[in-house]
């Protein structure tokens, strides 16, 4: 009687045989995968379509540059807010106010930049862009208007102004500075109901437009030689002017300006002190700046509070938002 155990023995050799070639058959597998096949390119560890490899190297997975410019924005906006929040709060003064708003080229930031605030002196730049227009081209402007002009810019003289406002230029000067805010897409600006150019309604935001119109040629209302004529004006300003946007500039850099200053009844006789500009505006990174405040006790401290202001944009301005 033959036992069971030498049954297993016999069958052996057999079943043996197909058990070795699964064997053999599925080290070649595993050896032959863990190798580049001599010929096709791929890296020994690559994956099969479908795989999570795939999955995280999609495009759909990345950022568009549309996305990354969004959210470099926002970074720099927020930047900006909680900075002046935090100096506003610093001055500890519930009379002061201010209104920023800037343009690098590719970031327009404000803070407050569409609430509307008296211009004060600086509505003397559109005032000047006014006169231009209005002859076409800069031979054509009387000389004695020139001069005029120029007293108004680098002097703020007010009794300049109003002669190349009202001074036979224009019909009726106060119905034209009205058209040119709308004719300048000033959706923001309004004229006093009474001559007084200096109490022009406007908002940073507004301010911002007013300086590319008036300096550069592609904003389509000046031509070349007199926005280049403008820029001669607000880049040499008289002494006791250089105050201001200018303060956000570094060493060098080239400043076309325009300062306004004023008291107010309506504030307790408090300071109205504004400044607009552009800073390095003769390279390809030019800053567009438009800062305006009231409420300070004197012109002296509103200067300094424009300036540190100032000095506060500059720094966000020169953040890398995508670093």
């Amino acid at each position: 009687m033959t036992s069971k155990h030498a049954s297993s023995r016999r069958l052996w050799p057999y079943l043996a045989v197909p058990g070795l070639a699964v064997l053999v058959a599925a080290v070649v597998f595993i050896v032959g995968s863990g190798r580049d096949d001599g010929g096709s390119g791929g890296s020994s560890d690559e994956s099969l379509p479908g795989s999570q490899a795939d999955d995280l190297s999609s495009s759909s997975l990345q950022p568009s540059d549309e996305e990354l410019r969004e959210a470099a924005q926002e970074q720099l906006q927020t930047q900006l807010d909680d900075a002046v929040a935090a100096y506003l709060a610093e001055e500890d003064d519930e009379n002061f106010y201010a209104a920023v708003a800037v343009d690098d080229g590719e970031f327009r930031l404000d803070y407050d930049g569409e609430t509307q605030y008296d211009t004060a002196s600086v509505v003397k730049v559109e005032i000047l862009t006014m006169m231009l227009k209005e002859y076409g081209t800069l031979d054509q402007v009387p000389g004695w208007l020139l001069d005029r002009a120029e007293l108004m810019i680098r002097e703020s003289d007010n009794d300049a102004t109003n002669d190349v406002l009202y001074g036979g230029t224009f019909d009726d000067g106060h119905a034209a500075i009205a058209q040119a805010h709308i004719d300048f897409g000033l959706e923001h600006t309004n004229p006093n109901e009474t001559e007084q150019w200096g109490k022009t309604q406007t908002t940073a935001l507004d301010q911002l437009r007013v300086l590319e119109i008036a300096l550069y040629e592609d904003a389509g209302v000046l031509d070349a030689e007199q926005t280049e004529y403008a820029r001669s004006l607000m880049g040499d300003l008289a002494d006791f002017q250089q105050w201001g946007v200018s303060a956000a500039a570094a060493d060098g850099e080239t400043v076309w300006m325009k300062n306004g200053w004023d008291t107010r009844d309506a504030m307790g006789g408090e300071w109205v002190v504004n400044s607009i500009g552009v800073v390095a505006g003769d390279t390809e990174h030019p800053i567009e700046i438009a800062i305006l405040t009231g409420g300070s006790s004197s012109q002296e401290e509103g200067i300094e509070r424009v300036e540190a202001l100032a000095e506060i944009v500059r720094t966000v301005v020169d953040t890398d938002p995508y670093a």
